[in-house]
């Protein structure tokens, strides 16, 4: 399922010329970029803004990844990745625009109208990279998925504030082309009687969240709240969702109501998921290739009982499959974080290569460039169920004390803070092997080599992934916290602050699409002539 870049050939009455140099991550590649012509003007002292599907016309369909400074004026990053050119005051004529383009990555920004605009910050609207999945039989288009909407930590650590209490979370279908991921259709989820579910904190599952609106009163639990974090979707047109609450499973028809949920508090999940931190859930959802079966991911380690210090610390999160025929037959199976309690990573999404493999990725919250973002290729094959039918030897399993005991203690709990390595090494001991994974890609890494401070897609929370061929292709989706990044004022009626990426935009969705087979990236330099009339 190739994600093609249609680019749009505009015709030209100004010229893009390529310069005859070009840059590597490796060796010297003089490669020369064949650029399209587009007419790209303005009258003298006004600024253009350069859309992205412009500006691919402009270079020929290669991916910008960082700006030159004109000769006659600046460049600055615009909303829903355009970039904008401002000639100095009283220029006229054709100035020049050195671009660094690649051809290993290409990236799709999400271009919706604001949802709302509060106390003149904008809450964006752009905010489908929680979860993403292909629409099936579709080479250009993806599924993606809102969280629980709009919040912000409050004036407390387990506050939260909800300017928006009414959000509907949704699924988008979006169509990429041309730089820009368009919204083509927003399936909002529903209950099963056909009630909109919000984002509220489910009134069955315990976040030890007090929620708020914006004047500081407190808002209510419901039974319609679902935190949605990842996202399949099947061949019969439904989809199935996870969520951060309940941890549950929930099954939609293509319209978006919910036609069944597993769930760790009834006994159709194992119970032990319940003791999952707040806001660390079941962060990510694959389906296996022959759909027989899910595969989910908690973000963070279990506050089994008797754990010392907090969860997120524990260097372990649960991959949980459910076989899709029969739920009943449930496992378990434990991935190693590297070192969360010092690099503070957790797990955000995971995708199916085969029933036992799958791509994985860890990361920490940090905007880019110094941030830890990387996928690791992961299989359970060899790994030990800990769940409901582990048959771990002198071990046992006890749903209500944190599942499967080890010398009569969870395993979360035997395992306690510290290095990934010791927590392999005491498990081991106990007769239990972890899931085995390799680096995949460090995709920090690779922004950095193309734009050293983080200008090319800088955001912080990477969450969705999918491949269409086996791990070639990574089509990779951010969660954009909806443009906000916490309160700029406590004091009712509070303020929000928006979330801003290295490069001065507010963070918006955008899906970025490697070619790994183009790795090493290599970099080229294209001059396009702006004409200031």
């Amino acid at each position: 399922m190739p994600m093609a870049n249609k680019t749009r050939w505009w015709v030209a009455t100004v010229a893009v010329s390529t310069a005859l140099t070009a840059c590597s991550s490796s060796t010297s590649d003089f490669r020369v970029a064949h650029p399209g012509k587009v007419d790209l003007s303005t009258k003298a002292g006004t600024a253009l803004t350069i859309t992205p599907d412009r500006m691919l016309a402009a270079t020929g369909g290669l991916t910008p990844v960082a700006f030159g400074k004109p000769a006659h004026g600046t460049i600055a990053y615009g909303a829903n990745g355009s970039m904008t050119y401002t000639p100095d005051a009283g220029f006229t004529g054709t100035d020049e625009l050195s671009v660094t383009v690649s051809r290993a990555v290409k990236t799709y920004a999400e271009n919706q109208l604001p949802l709302v605009t509060m106390g003149g910050v904008t809450i964006k609207a752009s905010a489908h990279g929680s979860g993403i999945a292909a629409v099936p039989g579709v080479s250009d288009e993806i599924y993606g998925l809102t969280d629980r909407g709009p919040n912000v930590v409050g004036r407390s650590p387990n506050e939260r504030v909800f300017p928006v209490p009414d959000f509907q979370p949704h699924i988008a279908k979006l169509k990429l082309a041309d730089g820009v991921a368009t919204v083509e259709r927003t399936i909002p989820l529903r209950g099963p009687d056909g009630s909109p579910l919000v984002g509220l904190v489910d009134r069955q599952a315990n976040t030890g969240e007090s929620a708020v609106d914006l004047n500081g009163t407190p808002l209510p639990t419901s039974d319609y709240g679902v935190d949605p974090e990842g996202l399949v979707a099947t061949l019969d047109g439904n989809f199935w969702v996870s969520d951060e609450y309940g941890p549950y499973l929930i099954h939609f028809d293509a319209n978006g109501k919910e036609l069944e949920r597993l769930s760790p508090f009834d006994g159709t999940l194992p119970n032990e998921l319940s003791l999952r931190s707040p806001n660390r859930g079941m962060e990510g959802l694959t389906i296996s290739p022959d759909g027989t079966m899910l595969a989910g991911i908690m973000q963070s380690a279990l506050q089994t009982p008797g754990l010392q210090g907090s969860a997120k610390s524990v260097p372990l999160a649960r991959i949980v499959t459910v076989n899709v025929v029969d739920p009943q037959i449930v496992h378990e199976y434990l991935y190693p974080l590297a070192n969360p309690q010092e690099t503070d990573v957790s797990v955000s999404e995971i995708t199916a290569l085969s029933a036992t493999t799958f791509l994985v990725v860890e990361r920490d919250s940090k905007p880019a460039p110094n941030a830890s973002k990387k996928i690791y290729a992961v299989d359970i094959a060899g790994a030990t169920d800990v769940g409901p039918r582990s048959t771990v030897p002198g071990a046992s399993y006890q749903a209500d004390r944190g599942g499967l005991l080890v010398n009569g203690v969870p395993i979360e709990t035997t395992v306690g803070a510290g290095s990934d390595a010791d927590a392999v090494a005491k498990l081991r001991a106990a007769g239990i092997t972890v899931a085995a994974k390799t680096l995949k890609l460090d995709l920090e890494a690779l922004l950095r080599t193309l734009s050293a401070h983080g200008d090319f897609y800088g955001h912080d929370k990477i969450e969705g992934l999918l491949t269409p061929d086996g791990g070639k292709t990574l089509v990779i989706a951010n969660d954009s916290d909806f443009g906000l990044a916490g309160l700029a004022s406590a004091t009712p009626p509070m303020r929000l602050q928006p979330k801003v990426l290295p490069n001065g935009t507010q963070d918006n969705g955008e899906i970025l699409v490697v070619d790994t087979t183009a790795l090493p990236a290599k970099t080229e330099s294209v001059t396009v002539a702006i004409k200031v009339r």
